[in-house]
């Protein structure tokens, strides 16, 4: 795997992400992970608890909307708190914030500009301790499902997710799909495509030719083209770029709206749980009934 602190999307944050790596590594007692009991918090925590197993570190998980207090900890902040990460030591103290960085930088060296997600932000921290930890390799996939959530693929094109997917890519953590070849697809995201003609398309494809395929994915995808949502930017990634972890019948945004329903059956508290316990053991969402 690539090391994310010294990629580009994190140069800014590394400094301090490192600081708090080597605070927790040689820490004795406790860490706290706290997070509020959302989707976010939930995969913010995931991967550092991942590393906290994999390495054997002592730790506690509390999902609650209160602020930390005593002791050593990591705490999640809300989507909306955008002051990046802060730290702490004796005894080392970790706030992630989402940070707004640059994610590309084109050949004539303009920057392009995007958010850095908890998420993100957290599976960093999770190599750094872990870089070998079975736990924290099988959540890879799920690096850039922060920035899938965040609102900046609903208005522009965003460089700090292409540039993770691209990553993750490259090191061969995830392979890129079009809809027709996702087994297990979830369609309320892509409403404009009927079941029954995504069958059709998906029984036959392995029989097009590069033309054929264009055309029926293009079929499928033109509906949306009339619609106000989804962007054009989420459009490409929901019909052409459907991200795929290793031994994957699904792929990420299908995770996702499965995990989310978690949170539609009742309690949040233990929705998150429930979502972090069957990442930490399967690596994916847990299947419902």
């Amino acid at each position: 795997m690539r090391q994310l602190l010294e990629s580009e999307p994190f140069s800014s944050v590394a400094p301090c992400l490192t600081r708090a790596v080597s605070g927790f590594q040689v820490h004795d007692g406790p860490v706290m992970l706290l997070a509020a009991p959302s989707l976010i918090g939930a995969l913010s925590i995931a991967p550092i608890e991942a590393a906290f197993l994999d390495l054997g570190l002592p730790y506690r998980r509390r999902f609650k909307l209160e602020s930390p207090s005593d002791g050593s900890w990591i705490h999640i902040l809300g989507p909306a708190q955008d002051t990046g990460p802060e730290y702490n030591s004796e005894p080392p103290r970790l706030s992630l914030g989402l940070a707004l960085v640059d994610g590309l930088v084109s050949s004539s060296g303009d920057t392009r500009r995007g958010p850095l997600t908890t998420v993100a932000q957290a599976h960093a921290i999770a190599q750094s301790l872990a870089p070998d930890g079975l736990r924290v390799r099988s959540l890879r996939p799920w690096l850039i499902s922060g920035n899938w959530l965040h609102s900046a693929l609903d208005t522009t094109y965003d460089p700090v997710f292409t540039a993770l997917r691209d990553m993750l890519v490259e090191e061969g953590s995830v392979r890129i799909a079009t809809i027709p070849e996702v087994p297990s697809i979830e369609l309320s995201n892509t409403p404009w495509i009927e079941e029954l003609a995504l069958e059709a398309v998906s029984s036959k494809w392995s029989d097009l030719d590069m033309e054929g395929k264009a055309r029926a994915l293009s079929h499928l995808m033109r509906p949306a083209i009339s619609r106000s949502t989804p962007s054009t930017a989420r459009m490409e990634e929901l019909g052409w770029h459907r991200v795929v972890g290793p031994n994957w019948d699904s792929d990420l945004a299908s995770e996702v709206l499965r995990a989310a329903r978690l949170w539609k059956q009742g309690s949040a508290n233990l929705a998150a749980h429930s979502f972090v316990d069957s990442l930490l053991s399967t690596g994916r969402s847990p299947e419902l009934e």
